[in-house]
């Protein structure tokens, strides 16, 4: 795991590269290096997990290719040996040596080769020009910028912040984070960066247009599988092995997340058969929480059963120290307030691991969230009787103050009745229902003319998918494509590296994803709505490895007390927003004032003052004024 910059074109100054390294440099403690030539130069910060000698230094010559490279790539062994077969000789252990080797035989048909999280900027001093490719899921970031004839590379948003580029701040990037806690690439922060899609790659030449391609796709819609129940799961079973097993590849102590759900505790449950060393799991639990948001006592519960060495990390958590931090990690805002565990767990864990394994992309690929089951029975209860009553009375009733508040969900369940499926799912997971101009103090500019496409735009968006796949296999698929990949993974990655800790995801396999896209909705989620019988399939396979009462208790989540926090330590700070000029002037006082009251009324509007007030640190941070 690791960070870089490139410039493919001539530097501004001296300094431009080192300036913008130091974006990156958190990234990669362990070594740096610097590579310059005529028309290309790179800086690169490495965190050696594997061949972690100096031969695995970073950028990495081979005859005329240079790479920088940040990920992990899992089947590198089996690539070796192949390209071993074919006459190459390796001077290093380290899974970055395999790349240049592949391009050089494969070009960029090369990267649908390779199995793992991966960002790679190859520059090929023949050619004149770079490959750049990114993994299938968009584990690792990569940003670009092109800008007076030359083109730069980052793995960091602010790599291009502390070099000679004129930004313009996107303030449809601003009301996205607002509105769904996230940017989803190829857009970002600035108007004239883009982000890299998950799953493509592009040929880059200094003062030509960078135009990329996909190299990984989605499966075709296929009729249901002709196979009995019992042989999907047993398949299901062999990939979710395999997938799992060949996360273990580390020089370097490696540990697992155990929050006690299924997910972590299945990735747990396996990898304590496959490996003959003791297994570390760590959990976090926060100091005089509620025992609402502490999962630590069902953690401990799996960790007893699978004998895991295992500690539970109790953390202090200063929610005005909190909202600094999380500021400073993110070179692009998330603002999931499940931002902050997954923050301080990496800090804690780091002491004791460089690797850990983390159970994200399993609700998205097998089901896990209500709103799945939401969009099962969408259309057949949009002629419910009673509904309008049904709301009302939930809509008096308020939410309620547990981490799962059932009733709210419920409400915004029978609100979405009313819209269609897509516009119905959508609603669901925004955290605002605002109009721009009640939010915003200035008038909505144009849309930015990018000329790449969001990955969802691939498929026709949200109504493109659920077209193709159906209600619930189509909601799952844009997740995987927007929500996974702009939101849950930006936030891992973001919140591991600012410790210098490469996060895994186990279940983020394109075999899993190809099986699991077409496998029977019923095979994921069952039951009404209120019910939550979800991730059949894996819930069935995890009780082979952990306590039937732990797998099939109700979910919880990975989350902090922001809530709470609202009306207590960070009273004081929305209240202080409402009395300044919101984000630099951006929003409106009275929005900020009108969700505050509502909050303080009994509805839960955790998520966006959460959001205002961890954008308006990053704002400050960035000198940001409207």
């Amino acid at each position: 795991m690791c960070g870089f910059v490139a410039i493919l074109g001539k530097q501004k100054s001296n300094s431009e590269l080192t300036r913008m390294a130091q974006a990156v440099a958190m990234r990669g403690p362990d070594d740096s290096g610097e590579y310059n030539c005529e028309g290309f130069a790179a800086k690169h910060h490495r965190l050696a997990i594997i061949g972690a000698d100096a031969r695995g230094h970073q950028p990495m010559c081979i005859d005329d290719i240079v790479i920088v490279f940040n990920g992990c790539i899992y089947n590198y062994q089996a690539l070796r040996k192949q390209l071993e077969n074919d006459g190459v000789r390796f001077q290093s252990d380290s899974d970055t040596e395999v790349l240049p080797h592949l391009y050089r035989r494969f070009g960029a048909s090369m990267f649908a080769m390779l199995q793992g999280m991966f960002a790679i900027v190859l520059w090929d001093k023949r050619e004149k020009q770079c490959l750049i490719g990114r993994d299938a899921f968009g584990e690792k970031p990569l940003f670009v910028c092109e800008q007076d004839g030359r083109i730069g590379f980052s793995s960091l948003l602010s790599g291009f912040e502390k070099g000679d580029w004129s930004l313009t701040p996107d303030l449809h990037a601003v009301h996205n984070i607002l509105t769904t806690m996230r940017v989803e690439a190829p857009n970002t922060m600035y108007q004239e960066v883009s982000q890299l899609p998950a799953g493509c790659y592009a040929i880059a030449r200094a003062g030509e247009a960078v135009a990329i391609r996909r190299y990984h796709f989605l499966p075709e819609a296929d009729q249901p599988l002709d196979v009995s129940p019992d042989e999907i799961r047993n398949e299901v079973k062999t990939l979710l092995e395999d997938a799992f097993s060949m996360r273990l590849v580390s020089d370097k102590p490696l540990g697992v997340f155990l929050s006690g759900g299924v997910d972590s505790s299945l990735i747990a449950g396996i990898l304590a058969q496959k490996t003959s060393q003791s297994l570390h799991t760590f959990s976090v639990r926060f100091a005089g929480g509620t025992a609402d948001y502490d999962e630590s006592v069902f953690a401990q519960t799996v960790a007893n059963h699978l004998g895991t060495q295992h500690q539970t990390l109790e953390v202090n958590a200063d929610a005005h120290h909190a909202l600094h931090d999380l500021a400073c990690a993110f070179d692009q805002p998330v603002t999931n307030a499940a931002a902050l565990p997954m923050y301080l767990i990496n800090q804690a864990a780091k002491p004791y691991v460089d690797v850990a394994l983390s159970g994200v992309g399993g609700d998205e690929l097998f089901g896990g969230y209500p709103r799945y089951l939401g969009m099962a029975w969408h259309q057949r209860l949009r002629r419910m009787p009673a509904r309008n009553l049904a709301l009302t009375c939930l809509e008096k009733l308020g939410d309620s103050d547990s981490s799962r508040n059932v009733r709210g969900r419920l409400r915004r369940f029978l609100q979405g009745l009313n819209l269609t499926p897509d516009k119905a799912y959508q609603q669901w997971m925004r955290t605002v229902e605002s109009e721009w101009s009640h939010i915003f103090t200035q008038t909505q500019p144009t849309t930015s003319a990018r000329r790449w496409q969001n990955s969802a735009d691939t498929y026709g968006g949200l109504s493109g998918l659920l077209k193709r796949y159906g209600a619930v296999n189509g909601a799952m698929s844009y997740d995987v494509l927007t929500y996974l990949n702009d939101d849950l993974l930006a936030m891992g990655d973001r919140m591991s590296m600012a410790h210098g800790l490469e996060l895994r995801a186990p279940f983020l396999d394109t075999r899993l994803l190809a099986l699991m896209t077409n496998l029977d909705a019923s095979q994921k989620v069952k039951g009404m709505p209120w019910q939550e019988n979800l991730k059949v399939i894996l819930k069935s396979i995890a009780t082979d490895y952990v306590p039937h009462n732990i797998v099939y208790r109700p979910k919880q989540g990975f989350m902090a007390p922001i809530k709470h926090w609202l009306r207590s330590d960070l009273a004081q700070d929305v209240e202080n927003l409402t009395q300044s000029n919101p984000l630099g002037g951006l929003v409106q006082r009275e929005f900020v004032q009108e969700q505050w009251q509502r909050h303080q009324h009994g509805e839960d509007r955790s998520d966006i003052l959460w959001g205002l007030l961890l954008m308006n640190h990053w704002m400050e941070q960035r000198g940001w004024q409207f």
